[in-house]
Formats: C-alpha cells, structure tokens, sequence
C-alpha cells in the first residue's frame, strides 16, 4: 500500500449510541484492510469534538514553552517509578536504539497537579475521555474484522485505560540546523508496544510510516482526522494478521535562516490490561504466550 488510507468513521460517531448497521459492515471492512495490510489508518467524522482536540493541543504549546528549570520539576519517574510518567526533556529517549543520538523531542504525561499545570492536565483529560471512546469503538470493529466469537474480545481486555493506558502530549521544538547531531531525527524508527495507538497531530508534517515492501510513505495531517494505528502486542495476539508497524518522525526543513519550526502531536496509548497474557488467539503458538505488563517493561527499559 503506498498510502495511509482514510475511511469514514460516520457509522459508528460518537454521536450514535449505536452503529448505523447499514453502513457497519463497511466500516468493519475498511478497518480491517488497513490494519492487514498497512497497520495505520486515518479516521475522519469520529464525533470527537475539535474544541477539545485544539484546547489540548493549545495547552501543551503553553506547557512546553515554559523555562527548562520548571519543566524539569516535572521530570519522569517523580510519580510512577521506572514509568514514562512526567517530563521527558529533549534527547532522553532514543526509540531507535541503532541510531548513535537520542530523538529531537520533548514529553509530558501525568504531570504531578501544581497550578502552573492544572489548565494542561485538565485538557490533556478531556481528550483522554473523548479518545478512549474512540479506542473502545475501533477495538470492538477490529474483532468484527477478524471474526471473533466475541466483538468485545479487545474492549474486554482494554479496560483499565486509566492504570494501563497512557496519554502523551509530545513536543519537537523548533531547530537550528547546528543543533542537529549525526543520526539524529525527531522520533526513531520504532512499532508501538501495546495494543492500538491514537494520534492527534497540528498541522506540520514529519511523520511516515513503514509499509510492508519497506518503503517510508508520509503521513502528512489531515484536518480533523485522528491517525490510528496498532502495538506490538496486537500483532503478537492476531499472529501477524494485524500489523504493527514501524515510523518516525522526520526533520522538517530547514529555511533560508538555517532554522526549522516546531511540531506538537498528542497520542494515546491504548495497551492491554496488566493482567492479561497474550497469547495467539488462532492457536497457532507462532508467539509465545507473554504477560501485557512484563511486554511493556521489557520494550521501556529499551527505550530509555
């Protein structure tokens, strides 16, 4: 596939209590031929209001412009030990571990609650509220697609979104040319760990997604769209069916004054219940059987 494909999520809205059963089967269809053969889809007419997508994405740009020595109050591990809760400052984490520099980004989730920060959290929770009906709704279509006895297989497992899940707010501030270091890039190539990942993202460019031929495909914004896409953990559970693929984000370009603008996105982790232990769902045992919480450990203490 040489391009993330859009589908129309207007079926099954936040604005339905029930899907349009009409139009359902489409969906479900739609959904599953991306997820089989790209791993990401853009969703468009989800129902999730824009005045909270853009409150959010407003008070992560105010977070992140404030003075290093107070974003470091924040800093990871304050409040979850060994977690990627906190403030995570540019070049601490390095998602490609085979490139010799960390990522050009910044971080922030679950910040401890201080004035300074009750405006983001507050705004950071509404989307969080919006998106995990969203995530539910996908997760269920995604059973539907691959014909599970049970449409709830993945809702069921996906419950504890508030212990498990994780909403990130994500900040690539702007550069100059001198501070890029070799191999150095704003997010390295790296799948997703758990389950099934939303993305919020402004309007600057820089993402691409791996297809399966190895060809780098752009994921350029589409205004009002949500990027969705799936983990690890969701490839090992559907034995390859669903695809967990690999991205990055790119450096944007640099202007005639040797400088390149900042990027904000926002992305929820969608993984599966701690307790659970995924283990191929068509019997196959082409993955061994491994704890959700164990996984995800595993894949953080690579990361930083």
């Amino acid at each position: 596939m040489e391009s993330v494909p859009i589908v129309d999520f207007s079926a099954y809205s936040l604005e339905k209590e029930q899907p349009v059963h009409a139009q359902l089967q489409t969906l479900v269809d739609e959904i599953h031929i991306a997820f089989t053969t790209i791993g990401f889809v853009y969703l468009k007419n989800t129902g999730c209001p824009q005045n909270v997508v853009e409150n959010a994405m407003r008070k992560s740009k105010e977070f992140f412009v404030l003075k290093e020595e107070t974003k470091l109050t924040f800093r990871r591990g304050e409040i979850v030990p060994n977690s990627d809760f906190g403030y995570i400052e540019t070049e601490q984490e390095g998602l490609n571990p085979g490139r010799s520099n960390k990522d050009l980004k910044e971080a922030a989730s679950k910040l401890k609650i201080v004035p300074e920060v009750v405006d983001l959290m507050d705004a950071l929770g509404a989307i969080h509220v919006e998106g995990t009906k969203i995530m539910a709704r996908v997760l269920e279509i995604m059973a539907m697609g691959l014909k599970l006895e049970d449409p709830m297989f993945f809702v069921k497992r996906h419950q504890n979104f508030k212990r498990t899940g994780c909403l990130r707010s994500l900040h690539y501030p702007p550069l100059n040319i001198t501070d890029i270091k070799e191999q150095q890039i704003r997010c390295g190539e790296h799948s997703d760990y758990g389950g099934i990942t939303l993305l919020f993202q402004d309007d600057k460019g820089g993402l691409e997604v791996c297809n399966v031929d190895g060809k780098w495909i752009k994921a350029l914004p589409i205004e009002g769209a949500i990027l969705v896409n799936l983990g690890d953990l969701m490839q090992r559970w559907t034995s390859d069916k669903l695809i967990a693929a690999r991205h990055r984000v790119m450096l944007p370009p640099i202007d005639g004054t040797d400088q390149a603008a900042g990027r904000q996105s926002i992305a929820l982790f969608g993984h599966p219940d701690h307790q659970e232990i995924i283990e191929c769902l068509d019997g196959s045992n082409k993955y061994p059987p491994i704890g959700s919480l164990e996984y995800l450990n595993l894949r953080f203490s690579l990361t930083y």
